[in-house]
């Protein structure tokens, strides 16, 4: 999947304990040009203390044959919208490894800012990497219409 994305040996089991996890929501990213799957796209709620954190996390992966074409920008544009708009969480978080600058384009487009970097956050390949936080937050967001002109789906 490339240098920014760790292989994780899990069994059927795990994966599916993982997947269906309580505010963890995942969709398909779908290339429709090759009407194929191009990937995946997930929303969590990343700490489970719901009165001291409101917000959610978005991740994504893209096959490499379907990067560089915009499903990305658009999976992730679409869930922000859709996560705005169905509840009442105030922001939005995503996280990349630094040096990943195609992700960082990604969450740009999709309307989100750079608040800086958190050190030694994950673990890559067996070492300790930076990673890069992207928020947008509501007041940011406004509303469908509005998000929807600035943000292409």
């Amino acid at each position: 999947m490339g240098n920014f994305f760790n292989i994780w040996c899990m069994s059927p089991e795990e994966v599916k304990k993982f997947v269906t996890m309580p505010n963890n929501s995942w969709y398909i990213i779908h290339d429709r040009a090759k009407d194929t799957p191009a990937g995946v796209i997930c929303s969590f709620a990343p700490y489970s203390d719901g009165e001291m954190y409101h917000g959610w996390e978005i991740g994504y992966i893209v096959h490499q044959d379907s990067r560089g074409k915009g499903l990305a920008s658009q999976a992730a544009s679409m869930l922000i919208n859709h996560l705005f708009d169905s509840t009442l969480y105030d922001r939005v978080i995503a996280c990349v490894v630094v040096g990943n600058e195609a992700s960082c384009k990604v969450l740009e487009k999709a309307g989100m800012i750079l608040e800086g970097v958190e050190r030694r956050k994950f673990l890559l390949h067996g070492k300790h990497v930076d990673m890069r936080l992207f928020s947008i937050i509501r007041e940011e967001w406004v509303d469908e219409n509005i998000y929807r002109s600035k943000h292409s789906f």
